[in-house]
């Protein structure tokens, strides 16, 4: 029997913070995936294979979790690939980590509840909680809060980069951070207001000023040194909002799923921020994790 597991990833965080010192993010899952398959030897090139050390862990996780429940040492193998990029802040660990720990699971005859899979991803690194459905406000260290606040409105989304990459594990061990996120925590609050509220009136322009008020705020923890130019320009075409990978290189702007000028925001950007990467235009989802039987 093969299982296909299929996870999201995403475009960094509508926001991430803290309120009353308790951290937390909130999700902001795409249309761009991780997948796993179980018993199915080379289901793609190598070239495509992202089973990394992280995904290995959770394996190793997932079978002794299992193991304990059934007390069985069968598992199949599982080859994990993925269409996200790796170090930007779109969650492409998370999501390997995600399908390799389900499909692992499902491979030993053991269907993982999300409160499982959540401890699983956090043991092997800080995660966001894009497995699962509609967006989440998730305590991404500890798991404390796992909190639904409902289905996303269709926005579409203009990623760059500003290059490089960013460890998850190393910028969450940073010294001072805590403090850091402590100061911006009036901000915080405004935005998941402003956010909820856009979210229960279906109001993608609240929900723009919410992820913008985010990124703005986080300034003093990671700076991105071309995010002011590049919201300058997406206000120019409309853009409900800018959305950034909070401990990644990434940054969005928002817009209606209808809008017919996004490859002209595009072509602005590149001209005016040569120093940018295009990366993909992506749409939001409200899936989470997602499998088959074949």
């Amino acid at each position: 029997m093969t299982y296909y597991v299929r996870a999201p990833g995403t475009c960094g965080e509508f926001l991430q913070g803290s309120i009353d010192g308790q951290s937390f993010l909130v999700t902001c899952p795409i249309n761009r995936y991780s997948y796993a398959l179980s018993n199915v030897v080379h289901p793609f090139s190598q070239t495509y294979c992202a089973l990394q050390p992280k995904s290995a862990q959770a394996r190793k996780l997932v079978k002794q979790l299992v193991n304990s429940k059934k007390n069985t040492s069968i598992c199949p193998p599982v080859y994990v690939r993925s269409d996200i990029i790796q170090g930007k802040g779109m969650a492409s660990s998370s999501a390997d980590i995600s399908v390799t720990a389900m499909a692992t699971a499902l491979a030993m005859d053991y269907e993982l509840s999300f409160k499982e899979l959540e401890q699983i991803c956090l043991s092997v690194e800080p995660t966001d909680a894009s497995f699962y459905q509609g967006v989440t406000q998730f305590d991404y260290i500890k798991g404390t809060i796992s909190q639904p606040l409902g289905m996303c409105p269709p926005l579409k989304i203009l990623v760059f980069d500003e290059g490089g990459s960013i460890d998850t594990v190393s910028f969450n061990k940073q010294v001072d951070l805590q403090n850091k996120i402590l100061e911006k925590e009036s901000i915080i609050r405004e935005s998941l207001e402003l956010f909820k509220h856009g979210l229960i009136t279906h109001d993608i322009k609240l929900i723009g000023q919410a992820a913008t008020l985010s990124a703005f705020g986080n300034q003093r923890i990671l700076y991105k040194p071309n995010l002011y130019d590049f919201h300058d320009i997406g206000n120019y075409y409309n853009s409900v909002g800018t959305i950034i990978a909070h401990s990644g290189t990434i940054m969005g702007l928002l817009f209606p799923v209808d809008y017919g000028r996004i490859d002209d925001c595009k072509n602005e950007i590149i001209r005016k921020l040569p120093q940018l990467s295009y990366v993909d235009t992506v749409e939001t989802t409200n899936e989470g994790l997602t499998y088959i039987k074949r």
